[in-house]
């Protein structure tokens, strides 16, 4: 979505004629020079009516938007009427996105945006922005914007001082129009009360948060459906207790920052939530889940400490009690070698097939497992675990393992082994082995 350029190739460019040269200077009070359009003697488009031609443009680029003006007085300002406006920064001058955006805003006409999306990479962010921002979130606001999207890319900075952030303004916390909010490398601290009436997706990723701001947040959300946190730190307990909650996504989450240990727990109790996504790197952090009670969909695609994942696994198993789909992906089982040897086998033993213990969720509820994105040459690592499955869980009904190709052909042996997989007894009639390679 970025493309990185420096604004010596910019400035090349737009002296060239290249068609995307007044990408962020469309409103230059320089002349422009008579273009030689030919003539058309029907115009199929144009007649058609201004509501269907402004659903059209907001399919195109803002910048594309823009330049139909120049077909016809008509033309001149149905862009003005685009209900999304998204602006992705593509190189060049920062100063010349930032005065874009703040040039095409004045001229927008739509009385309500559906979307308002600004994406510059955190790197070109510098705090002499920050009243530009304010500007836009304030825009945002009082135009009854559904979905706002504050994306600083996600490039983070060896030592990130948290003063160079752009902090959300204390206004947008209380809004009533949001649906969607997506916020990335910008600082949520909300001092007063937060009221999202009508917000039913939130995102908040390269933060730094507290139990208390997410405390404070969730209560203002009352409608809140779909909870998404990316690579965060600071959050020690997630304890959710709306009936409304039914997504929950973490990806990344950090347990230092510039070799301060921010914390090394995390406890998710969240007992009406129904689907939970755990991906990316959780490593050094004990991730403990608490009543689970109605939860129906899991994705456990993260790593742990080598020394940890065994039991963490086993843990978060024993956790899931309802659960009727289980993703595991590449790094739930077998992303750390040492740790694929302690997995499949203790004392010459294998761990899996040799366990005794019962999990309630695989006597009753688990219907269908998927190991996703594994990797070729060492697939027998999850093969016990499988087998595992297969023999205990009772309702199962389907099983899906996606063996990773990653250069050259796979080995003759690997299909062997898959051959053995079908052959291992299952205590459900009903469960079906799909094997892609």
């Amino acid at each position: 979505m970025v493309e990185s350029d420096d604004s010596a190739s910019y400035r090349q460019s737009h002296h060239s004629g290249d068609r995307d040269a007044d990408l962020y200077d469309y409103f230059s009070d320089e002349p422009r020079p008579k273009s030689h359009r030919r003539k058309c003697t029907v115009d199929r488009i144009g007649s058609l009516p201004d509501d269907l031609l402004v659903h059209i443009l907001s399919f195109l680029p803002i910048e594309d938007a823009i330049r139909t003006e120049i077909f016809s007085k008509r033309w001149h300002s149905l862009w003005t009427y685009v209900p999304s406006l998204l602006f992705c920064y593509r190189g060049g001058w920062p100063g010349d996105f930032v005065s874009f955006i703040d040039k095409t805003l004045l001229r927008c006409n739509c009385p309500k945006l559906k979307k308002l999306g600004i994406y510059l990479p955190f790197r070109y962010y510098t705090p002499r922005f920050a009243s530009n921002f304010n500007l836009w979130t304030h825009f945002a606001a009082v135009n009854g914007t559904e979905e706002l999207h504050l994306e600083l890319d996600h490039r983070v900075p060896d030592q990130l001082d948290e003063n160079d952030r752009y902090f959300l303004p204390q206004f947008l916390f209380a809004n009533s129009s949001f649906r969607e909010l997506r916020f990335s490398f910008c600082g949520v601290v909300p001092t007063g009360v937060v009221c999202w009436k009508s917000l039913k997706k939130l995102s908040i990723g390269w933060v730094k948060l507290s139990d208390d701001v997410i405390q404070k947040m969730l209560m203002g959300c009352p409608v809140l459906e779909i909870l998404e946190l990316h690579h965060f730190y600071g959050v020690n307990r997630l304890h959710i207790t709306s009936a409304v909650v039914k997504k929950l996504i973490l990806e990344e989450c950090w347990t230092e920052m510039s070799n301060d240990i921010i914390n090394t727990e995390l406890e998710i109790s969240m007992p009406n939530l129904q689907s939970l996504e755990i991906l990316g790197c959780f490593e050094d952090l004990d991730c403990r889940l608490v009543d689970a009670t109605s939860w129906v969909e899991v994705t456990l695609d993260f790593e742990l400490n080598s020394g940890k994942r065994l039991d963490n696994l086993r843990d978060l198993l024993e956790s899931l009690v309802n659960v009727k789909n289980i993703k595991l992906g590449t790094w739930a089982i077998q992303n750390v070698p040492e740790t694929l040897d302690e997995l499949c086998t203790i004392y010459e033993m294998h761990y899996w097939t040799s366990q005794k213990r019962i999990f309630k969720c695989l006597m009753l509820n688990l219907k269908k497992v998927e190991f996703s994105g594994l990797r070729w040459y060492r697939p027998y690592c999850i093969f016990s675990f499988a087998q595992f499955l297969l023999k205990n869980a009772m309702v199962l009904q389907k099983m899906v393992i996606d063996i990773r190709k990653e250069g050259g052909s796979i080995p003759k042996k690997v299909f062997q082994d898959a051959q053995k997989l079908l052959s291992f007894p299952r205590s459900s009639s009903d469960a079906v082995v799909m094997l892609y390679a």
